[in-house]
């Protein structure tokens, strides 16, 4: 039987949606965002109506990541031979690769679901559980995606802004998308079963490969607005093709499941 401290996290996010939720339903007078479809990345004003329980919640996490995620992850990358770290990142990858599979699926997107599978059970058997990348070599794309992502493709497009404890930037959509993700994900189901160094291992090493935002981050007029308004375009990029309006720097490469900053990290590093 599971543990039940395994499942405090998915518990807590529950409960912040649903008092999130209330607080939606009072405001009900005000204009509704939520599910319009097909328009473009709106105000910070619409979008972002909880600033002021989001800001303080943003140096909340800052602060625990300043004083514990992120000295870990510094030693992770000092310590650790970078082929570990990478045998580890794509470990934790290809786990995840049937739920992004499962997703493509129900975004009516079989061929590349298709892709993800197969990248999965290549990198599994010839690939030594995962920790190697053959699937890669044999030239199969890597596709990602998400149930947050899947209920924007369903229409669900526009979301009010949210800053979650400890998860970081979401949306109502995605913070919804993430409860979802969590429960059917293998690393959880790992953790349940079998400890839960496996998602601290997770997080230590997607943090670690944030680290190279922190300058973005430290040299930012607004590390709140930035954050914000990287992830919602980011977001709005991976549920409508919006190549032609950004930078090749600002297009989508990867986001799932991430702490804070690894969205910041794919999109700027390139």
């Amino acid at each position: 039987m599971a543990d039940p401290s395994t499942r405090w996290p998915t518990v807590a996010l529950a409960a912040l949606l649903a008092a999130l939720s209330l607080l939606a339903t009072a405001r009900a007078a005000a204009p509704d965002p939520e599910r319009s479809t097909g328009a473009a990345l709106s105000s910070s004003s619409e979008l972002d109506p909880w600033e002021g329980f989001n800001r303080p919640m943003y140096r909340f996490n800052r602060g625990l990541d300043k004083l514990i995620f992120r000295p870990v992850a510094r030693v992770y990358d000092r310590v650790t031979p970078s082929l570990v770290k990478q045998g580890v990142g794509h470990f934790f990858d290809n786990l995840l690769e049937p739920v992004v599979s499962v997703n493509l699926l129900l975004q009516g997107r079989p061929r590349h679901a298709l892709q993800s599978l197969a990248r999965f059970l290549m990198n599994t058997t010839l690939g030594l559980g995962g920790v190697l990348d053959p699937a890669t070599h044999a030239r199969l794309p890597s596709h990602r995606a998400d149930f947050g992502q899947t209920l924007g493709r369903w229409g669900w497009q526009r979301s009010r802004y949210v800053m979650l404890p400890i998860f970081g930037p979401a949306t109502l959509r995605d913070g919804l998308g993430k409860a979802v993700n969590a429960r059917v994900s293998p690393i959880d189901w790992l953790s349940r079963e079998h400890g839960p160094e496996y998602s601290i291992l997770y997080g230590v090493s997607a943090r670690a490969r944030a680290l190279p935002a922190e300058t973005l981050l430290e040299e930012a007029a607004d590390e709140y607005v930035l954050v914000r308004d990287v992830y919602l375009q980011n977001r709005r990029c991976q549920i409508v093709d919006c190549s032609e309006e950004l930078p090749d720097y600002l297009l989508p490469d990867y986001e799932f499941e991430v702490p804070d900053f690894e969205a910041l990290q794919d999109e700027f590093r390139r």
